[in-house]
């Protein structure tokens, strides 16, 4: 059997040690997809046999059972207040799910969608709207209310990989072709092309929670961070041998965890771009990964396609400010 082996190291500058301990391995949870909850330690698994499981990592919450799609689901996401769930398929079909129940609430039209199978899907911060990737080489913009897509936007072709919601409602793509595009709100029209060192471009995008930073995830196994406020290139990070697949960041953004085919997920320190934990003997198609609401756990799959479950510590909530009230 095949055995998680989990490396961490020290901070600079004296701060703790962030440290990945597996805690449990979910035999026969076989999955080719992950997405966490945006609050607590939820997380939505979409399965080879086409079913998706919404669990809880740290086990207090009993799973749900989304049964509907023929294919496998490979894009998920939670609605920003955790309620509902979309889920994509390999037919590019898109279900919204209670999150709670499990009961489909709708289904949105494939006539104006996309052709082939979604691969990402993408909530706005108020949940009333949300994008899809497909291999189709498009992105829609889509009113959870239903209907058919209000914007779509092909890549010319650019294979885009990922897709987020800025503050302002514009959005930033993954791309094969440059690296990162930046489009613009509504119509989804290329605003800005953000070029990679090496020309090949990106297999995936991540973005933190207040949307100031990113990371693509290189084709040439690096990782590299942008600003996303001044649209400009920070750092490149290597460690990855083989090409990135995948990009989660920490709930309160100091760290970004990536997954490659050469097996591996590392963890980067987003203050001062260092690798500071590996987990070997994951997915060697690229492991699905995602962290907890909470910032208590990371959670992904191994060498088998098993989902595993690895405790964060310390842990990483969203920093939260207070807000002071006036007097009266």
């Amino acid at each position: 059997m095949v055995t998680a082996v989990t490396i961490a190291t020290s901070l600079v500058l004296g701060q703790n040690t962030l440290s990945l301990k597996k805690v449990k391995a979910l035999d026969g949870i076989r999955a080719v997809a992950l997405a966490a909850a945006p609050k607590d330690s939820r997380f939505i698994a979409c399965l080879e046999n086409s079913q998706v499981r919404i669990m809880d990592a740290g086990g207090k919450i009993a799973s749900v059972t989304l049964t509907g799609h023929a294919q496998p689901a490979y894009a998920a996401a939670f609605s920003p207040d955790g309620k509902y769930v979309l889920t994509g398929d390999e037919q590019a079909k898109i279900f919204l799910w209670d999150a709670k129940t499990g009961v489909k609430l709708r289904e949105f039209p494939r006539e104006k969608g996309h052709t082939r199978g979604i691969q990402s899907i993408t909530y706005r911060a108020d949940g009333k709207q949300f994008l899809s990737v497909g291999k189709d080489d498009a992105i829609c913009l889509w009113n959870v209310s239903g209907g058919n897509p209000v914007a779509k936007v092909i890549g010319e072709p650019a294979n885009y990989y990922g897709a987020f919601f800025t503050k302002a409602g514009s959005v930033y793509a993954g791309t094969q072709a440059e690296g990162l595009r930046l489009l613009a709100p509504k119509t989804l029209q290329t605003v800005l092309k953000l070029s990679l060192p090496g020309g090949q471009g990106a297999n995936g995008f991540a973005m933190n929670r207040l949307g100031t930073r990113g990371v693509t995830c290189g084709r040439d196994g690096a990782i590299t961070v942008f600003d996303l406020v001044n649209k400009s290139r920070l750092k490149i990070m290597t460690g990855h041998t083989d090409f990135v697949t995948g990009a989660d960041f920490t709930p309160n953004g100091r760290y970004a965890a990536t997954s490659a085919i050469d097996g591996t997920i590392r963890v980067w320190d987003m203050n001062f771009y260092k690798e500071v934990a590996q987990i070997d003997n994951r997915s060697y198609i690229g492991s699905p990964l995602a962290l907890t609401g909470d910032g208590k756990y990371m959670v992904s799959t191994n060498a088998f396609d098993t989902v595993e479950v690895h405790i964060v510590s310390p842990a990483q909530p969203e920093i939260v400010k207070a807000v002071k009230k006036g007097k009266k």
